[in-house]
């Protein structure tokens, strides 16, 4: 696949090429299609988008996003191994930023999102009736399920902040973590401690309680982010791994780092093989 990503703003998006490519193949491979595709992306103002909007749509106000396909429909047929220009997507970052807002996302997953619309309209996909809108919607719910809609090490960042809140006047070990949902919602946690040893919390199990007393459910996690000063990668203690287990799902990313910013990524049956299951009481 070649993805052309433009940017016609004086802002950073360089990111977003990685992201788009992931959930580009991601979206080939649901459909099960070739990636032997061509896609031009290009971030807009508001006031560009607005043009584009009422030239070519007849539409007078700005939007989130306008595709312009090349193929007819879905069920036009890919030619050989020649490259096939999907066409092109128009993004405009500033109204994607009041849509995460009214929606409380990240400006990450609402790019994201516009862009897996987008494609898929290119794809000949279309929301013009219910049976249609049903299709395609199902089709990006499958698509970001399980992704991580932000840099890691944006998440890394994040769990550094969750760290200047641990309490831990005993051990002087700072730990701090983040839950990272599907719908791309942070929740966090710190270590705290207490004179009283036994009754000290760990931040990785903060996290999760934090992220379950909102509403979150075992499902809903797809990353769980650690960090603490020391040399290699933190571990977990042994009842975080039991409390991980059980409340995150299979394929929940675990990311471990340190100050450094080095990294080791591990699924929960790395952390706790044979662990001890609810259903194991049955």
């Amino acid at each position: 696949m070649f993805l052309e990503v433009n940017n016609t703003l004086e802002i950073n998006l360089d990111k977003y090429e990685k992201l788009f490519t992931n959930l580009a193949n991601k979206t080939f491979k649901i459909l099960k299609l070739s990636d032997n595709f061509i896609i031009s992306v290009t971030f807009v103002d508001k006031e560009t988008i607005h043009k584009i909007n009422k030239e070519y749509r007849g539409i007078d106000r700005p939007t989130d996003v306008i595709s312009f396909a090349f193929l007819d429909d879905k069920n036009e047929k890919i030619i050989g191994d020649i490259p096939t220009d999907l066409g092109e997507l128009y993004i405009c970052y500033d109204v994607a930023d009041e849509n995460r807002k009214s929606y409380n996302n990240s400006i990450e997953r609402e790019i994201c999102f516009l862009f897996v619309h987008g494609l898929l309209h290119l794809l000949g996909y279309d929301h013009m009736n219910e049976e249609d809108e049903k299709e395609m919607f199902s089709l990006q719910d499958e698509i970001f399920k399980g992704e991580i809609l932000m840099d890691k090490e944006k998440l890394i960042d994040e769990a550094i902040k969750a760290r200047e809140n641990s309490y831990s006047p005993y051990s002087k070990f700072k730990v701090g973590a983040v839950v990272l949902t599907n719908d791309n919602k942070l929740y966090y946690g710190a270590n705290i401690e207490n004179s009283s040893y036994p009754l000290a919390m760990c931040a990785e199990r903060n996290a999760i309680f934090n992220a379950y007393s909102n509403g979150v459910k075992k499902d809903d996690i797809i990353a769980l982010c650690i960090v603490a000063d020391c040399k290699r990668p933190v571990s977990p203690c042994g009842a975080c791994r039991q409390v991980i287990s059980e409340l995150c799902n299979k394929n929940t990313k675990i990311i471990l780092t340190n100050l450094n910013r080095d990294v080791k990524e591990v699924t929960i049956d790395d952390l706790l093989p044979y662990s001890f299951e609810s259903s194991d009481m049955e």
